[in-house]
């Protein structure tokens, strides 16, 4: 079984979060930091952080979260996940996300996520993740 610390070394490189610059800064139980440069494959026609990329960033660190305080043998996924975007993100920033898990129940967990540049609120997430058996 791997350790939390692998675990969220296997979520951070996996190809999906690499190919958009996700960065695991620091995590204690129940908390993530992480990061990201903004880049041209994060942006929208108009020119700023697509829906979907914050989307996919906010709901990854939300995970990270949730891992740093699941039991061994479990996995989590998305249930619910509601996004607020208060001002467009614009290329060539640095994009930090701060994830905290409110309420670990038995099956469900509530955390909220904030996405911030230069200590500006861009974003903010109320995510819920189903626990269930970990696959193998």
């Amino acid at each position: 079984m791997m350790s939390r610390e692998e675990y969220l070394h296997v979520v951070e490189a996996y190809p999906l979060h690499a190919r958009f610059g996700f960065t695991i800064d620091a995590h204690s139980p129940g908390r993530c930091e992480a990061s990201c440069t903004i880049g041209p494959e994060h942006l929208n026609i108009g020119g700023v952080v697509h829906g979907g990329v914050m989307y996919l960033l906010m709901d990854v660190a939300a995970y990270c979260a949730a891992v740093t305080v699941m039991p061994e043998g479990m996995n989590a996924t998305t249930h619910d996940i509601h996004i607020s975007v208060m001002r467009p993100t614009p290329p060539d920033v640095q994009l930090t996300l701060i994830a905290s898990v409110k309420k670990a129940g038995r099956s469900l967990y509530f955390i909220d996520c904030e996405a911030t540049v230069d200590d500006r609120l861009v974003a903010s997430a109320r995510v819920t993740k189903s626990l269930i058996p970990l696959q193998r």
